[in-house]
């Protein structure tokens, strides 16, 4: 019998790592498996019709803004060995784009995004959920270097966005569902104890089944 593909679903704040911890991870898995990676944030809902304008009002921390029945689909499919044509999101529109990217069969599949936690129908599907633990000054900081460094934003914009969405969301639905997960990793700069966590935990899981 196949064995099914291994989902390792990756949550927490915005700026708390999780894509570099994801990065890293699949560096190290790649030694001996096929892994695969896919954002959260690729299924953001389709906002056709609406301004520019009224895009950037749209609350993007808050779970009704992901189309959780599609993320669900393509997690369930990729765990059963099949390939999803994975939507791309484009940030200068606030809008996702026409084009995908697909993701074929792999043995390990790495998702992460703040809100993987929130609802049992995608942490559900995940064979190990975890957690990066960081305080919100240091997510915040990371937050505010990223957005102007690759996403062309002010310091100002940053800090009235995470005031205005970013921090309430993370306090009302990232935060809580930390009781979601199998395991909890405190990530620091390097990020080299979290990396080094979860593969231990990954490594058990897989050498047991």
């Amino acid at each position: 019998m196949t064995r099914q593909t291994f989902v390792i679903a990756i949550a927490g704040a915005s700026g708390s790592g999780k894509s570099s911890l994801a990065r890293k991870a699949v560096k190290q898995l790649r030694d001996w498996y096929k892994v695969s990676v896919i954002a959260e944030d690729a299924y953001y809902k389709r906002q056709k019709g609406l301004t520019k304008q009224q895009r950037e009002q749209t609350n993007y921390d808050h779970p009704d803004a992901i189309e959780e029945s599609l993320l669900v689909e393509h997690l369930l499919a990729l765990k059963n060995g099949k390939a999803v044509d994975v939507p791309v999101y484009d940030y200068a529109i606030h809008d996702r784009s026409d084009e995908t990217v697909q993701v074929g069969p792999c043995e390990i599949l790495i998702v992460e995004g703040i809100l993987l936690l929130h609802r049992e129908s995608v942490f559900g599907v995940a064979d190990l959920s975890v957690f990066v633990d960081v305080s919100e000054s240091v997510c915040l900081e990371r937050r505010i270097k990223r957005d102007i460094a690759y996403r062309g934003r002010t310091r100002e914009s940053v800090l009235a966005q995470y005031e205005r969405t970013v921090g309430p969301m993370y306090r009302q639905f990232v935060q809580p569902s930390i009781k979601n997960a199998d395991l909890v990793v405190q990530n620091n700069d390097e990020h080299e104890e979290a990396v080094e966590k979860l593969l231990l935990k990954v490594r058990s899981l897989l050498l047991s089944d």
